[in-house]
């Protein structure tokens, strides 16, 4: 079999020790069982997938949250994945020792790489889910508007329709002047013309009836209430003046000049409500429209709260796809578990019992090396006080020194005035004798 080049097993083993330093591993130790580097290099592989997962997972989430992708999105993404592979890095890393000690630990560091993984896995269960959910979001805020224009619409009719809906009242009524007073305007004044009308026709037919009996009677025709006698006698100028009278007491010129007046405004009006109504219809489709377009547009980005709640409705309508969407989530939870899993399932390893003799010889060589720290310094400490006292003892000795020779300075120097004293008494008795002529021998 050809050996590889150097370079290229240098290049190797470079990859794998860069590996295993995801993992935790310290290579001193790991020289020593060389069958063991395998495992932790595949280890390390584990860890730097999982950071990879996150980074990918990260990148969805904010494409999803930010409406699409942006070359600043590397910078959290690369973030996310350090803190990641540094989080699985301490986990594989500090799961070591014995079976007694590991099960204290195993629930705690599960704990949080069940954690770390349901929040990594939920931005790629959306991702694979992404083309039903978005067409689902969308198919809903296409609803949301057509139902909130239709019942606008319904409840902002063109008068003097009113609304066909029981629940028009609040924001459902757009406009607060409509056309309505006009068109009751319009009204009023039509059923006054048609009255003008009833009560003119009324009088024209009096009159006309006044007048028929009355040409009638001059004329000398027979009939009911004539005379049958022909000229302008009593009865004929008597019906004439009834008829004049009919028409100077009944108003019907004002009336007429009252229906004039009322046709003239009628047919002003009519324009004016026409003119009117098409702007208030006008005025309520653009207060429609603008009412849709605050709702979110079909073609607008789909956010991530959207998402979720897309996928829990289709899930809550679809038991096939709930069980489909909930194995895909265990199973990326699994995924980013994996570091911890494989460190527990691969059990003790030499390497980790070495690991552990290593830390107790660090332990024990840090506790000696404290240990004899500590009595250097007692040491020194007892060297330092008994220097102390040597030199207290030392100066209480000149002290006492000092006190003895004071001692032997005061006798002598009472010694002196004693002698000086006695050779001045001896003199002074000498000078007296010899005033007196006497001698006194010593």
């Amino acid at each position: 079999m050809t050996e590889a080049p150097p370079s290229a097993r240098g290049r190797r083993l470079d990859l794998g020790r860069r590996l295993r330093v995801l993992a935790g591993v310290d290579e001193r130790v790991l020289d020593q069982v060389p069958l063991e580097r395998t495992r932790y290099t595949g280890l390390g592989g584990v860890v730097l997938g999982t950071a990879v997962m996150a980074g990918m997972s990260m990148w969805f989430a904010l494409s999803q949250v930010l409406g699409g992708a942006n070359v600043l999105m590397v910078v959290p993404v690369v973030i996310w994945a350090l803190i990641v592979l540094n989080l699985d890095r301490w986990l594989v890393s500090t799961v070591a020792g014995m079976w007694q000690r590991r099960l204290l630990m195993l629930v705690p560091r599960l704990l949080v790489a069940v954690l770390l993984g349901s929040i990594l896995a939920e931005p790629l269960v959306l991702r694979v889910f992404d083309t039903a959910i978005v067409q689902h979001v969308k198919d809903g805020r296409q609803d949301a508007r057509d139902r909130l224009r239709a019942r606008l619409v319904e409840c902002n009719p063109q008068p003097p329709a009113t609304p066909a809906r029981a629940d028009c009242g609040g924001d459902s009524r757009l406009l607060a002047t409509t056309p309505e007073a006009m068109v009751a305007e319009m009204a009023r004044m039509k059923r006054d013309l048609a009255a003008l009308d009833k009560r003119i026709k009324t009088v024209n037919e009096r009159h006309e009836r006044l007048v028929d009996q009355a040409t009638d009677e001059c004329a000398g025709r027979d009939g009911r209430g004539l005379s049958g006698k022909r000229g302008y006698g009593p009865l004929c100028k008597r019906l004439q003046q009834q008829a004049n009278q009919v028409l100077a007491t009944s108003g019907v010129e004002q009336d007429k000049a009252k229906r004039e007046e009322l046709e003239d405004r009628i047919a002003a009006m009519n324009g004016t409500l026409a003119d009117r109504q098409a702007g208030y219809q006008k005025a309520v489709q653009d207060a429609i429209d603008k009412r849709v377009a605050a709702l979110p547009d079909p073609a607008q980005p789909v956010g991530m709260l959207e998402r979720m709640r897309a996928l829990d409705e289709l899930t809550g309508d679809d038991a096939y796809l709930a069980t489909g969407s909930w194995l895909l989530r265990l199973f990326l939870i699994m995924i980013d578990c994996l570091p911890l899993l494989v460190k527990l399932m691969g059990g003790t390893t030499a390497y980790d019992r070495m690991v552990a003799e290593e830390n107790r010889r660090r332990e024990a060589v840090h506790a000696k090396r404290v240990s004899d720290e500590a009595d250097d310094e007692i040491g020194e400490l007892d060297l330092l006080a008994h220097a102390k006292a040597e030199r207290r003892r030392m100066r209480r000795q000149e002290i006492e020194l000092e006190r003895k020779a004071a001692d032997v300075a005061n006798r002598a120097r009472l010694e002196d005035m004693i002698n000086r004293r006695t050779n001045e008494l001896r003199l002074r008795g000498v000078h007296e004798g010899s005033r007196n002529g006497a001698f006194t021998p010593n």
